[in-house]
């Protein structure tokens, strides 16, 4: 009796250990019956990306309601923080919603600098962590709870490149793009893309972020085919317009993501037509699940002025949308279990629908989907976009064997 005794408490000591080793080293738990599911949206209500937080936040909300607010059978909560569009209060921002709101998962924030040390913070803990637009690859190599859904700003240019000389048959590009990483993997995609299939870059300029005149640029641009640009939208506006003043008339393209809501479009007017960049989703895609999409969106914040987001004129409103739904569509098919090392498999595994086709993960974590090459028109009396060209079911990255085979001048 002495000796059964001894082994049950023996038993029982053993067992506390093990479980103060696991509370110690933050293992995760399977989360209680009726908790919350909790995602953490770094957005930026201030600073340089600021300007589309108004759709990314609605964007977000009707992603959860087409859920009705719930997915397997747990409430759906979404907690915003304000990251500034700054790496040391996204830093902040993020522990605040890991350790006081205990996330399951975080999207953002904008810029993707900023997403660097979020994606370090969360590294011991293996939350998973998706972009809102693209991620760079060094960001996702930080660990396997890194997603780029939308791909990396060398994919996404990549994809424009090709087009610009091998569709509209352009032989020769100056650049010119904001001073700032992710502006420079942008446009190196989008060189890379060019010189790949057989186009030359004969110039390329980098401008301060302080930069609010380019008349300096603008005198030293050399003659070419076209002019390859990526701004954040503040910078594009400005640039656009004083290219026009110069007189400039070579065509644009946008070597990346557009910056530019259909706001900006009507306002710049003649001066934008015809400019190509390249989305993974955008509200003006032509398609009836598309349609379906943007009258969704308007049913559900029509109501709001067009400052706060009742259409969706940013692509950052569509790739919002797109990485909540795919976290949900993950969490649904757990059957409700947030717990890292679950979540971060059925993201890994999953095949996700959305109004422009299925996406998934590369064995990179990188968005398998439609590149679309969006292209502004004139449409009746005001301006807009229209996809112009697909690559159907594509790596959103740059191949190998295409990188770096343009000059990092």
């Amino acid at each position: 009796m002495k000796k059964k005794r001894m082994f049950s408490v023996f038993g029982v000591i053993s067992l506390l250990t093990l479980a103060l080793l696991v509370l110690a080293t933050g293992a995760p738990s399977q989360p209680a019956k009726g908790k919350p599911v909790v995602i953490g949206n770094l957005g930026c209500f201030t600073g340089t990306s600021a300007t589309p937080n108004p759709w990314m936040l609605n964007a977000a909300e009707l992603a959860c309601n087409e859920f009705g607010w719930k997915v397997a059978g747990r409430e759906i909560k979404l907690v915003s923080e304000d990251s500034a569009s700054d790496p040391t209060v996204a830093a902040d921002k993020a522990r605040k919603l890991l350790e006081a709101d205990k996330a399951d998962a975080f999207i953002g924030p904008l810029p993707a600098a900023a997403a660097v040390p979020v994606a370090a913070l969360l590294k011991p803990v293996g939350i998973p962590h998706i972009s809102i637009m693209e991620f760079m690859p060094h960001l996702l190599a930080t660990g396997d709870h890194v997603f780029a859904h939308t791909g990396t700003h060398r994919g996404t240019g990549f994809f424009v490149g090709t087009y610009a000389h091998d569709v509209l048959g352009y032989k020769t590009a100056t650049v010119i793009h904001d001073d700032i990483i992710f502006a420079e993997e942008f446009t190196q995609g989008a060189m890379d893309g060019f010189v790949s299939r057989g186009g030359k870059i004969i110039q390329r300029q980098r401008t301060p972020m302080i930069t609010m005149d380019y008349a300096p640029y603008l005198t030293a641009m050399k003659q070419a085919d076209c002019v390859m640009f990526w701004f954040v939208t503040i910078h594009a506006v400005q640039f656009i317009n004083q290219y026009s003043q110069y007189g400039f008339k070579m065509p644009l393209v946008q070597g990346g993501c557009t910056t530019l809501g259909v706001q900006n479009l009507v306002e710049l007017g003649d001066k934008v037509l015809n400019l190509v960049s390249c989305s993974s989703y955008d509200a003006y895609v032509k398609g009836e699940e598309v349609k379906k999409w943007v009258d969704r969106w308007v049913k559900l914040h029509g109501h709001k002025a067009e400052k706060e987001g009742r259409y969706p004129y940013y692509t950052e409103g569509t790739s919002m949308y797109v990485a909540t739904s795919i976290l949900l569509q993950a969490i649904e098919s757990t059957k409700g279990d947030t717990t890292p090392a679950a979540l971060r498999e059925a993201l890994k595994k999953g095949k996700f629908k959305t109004p422009w086709g299925p996406v998934s993960f590369s064995d990179k974590r990188v968005g398998i989907g439609n590149a679309y090459i969006m292209k502004v028109i004139k449409e009746g009396n005001t301006y807009t976009r229209t996809d112009a060209y697909k690559y159907e079911n594509v790596v959103r990255d740059e191949p190998a064997k295409a990188k770096d085979v343009a000059p990092k001048m």
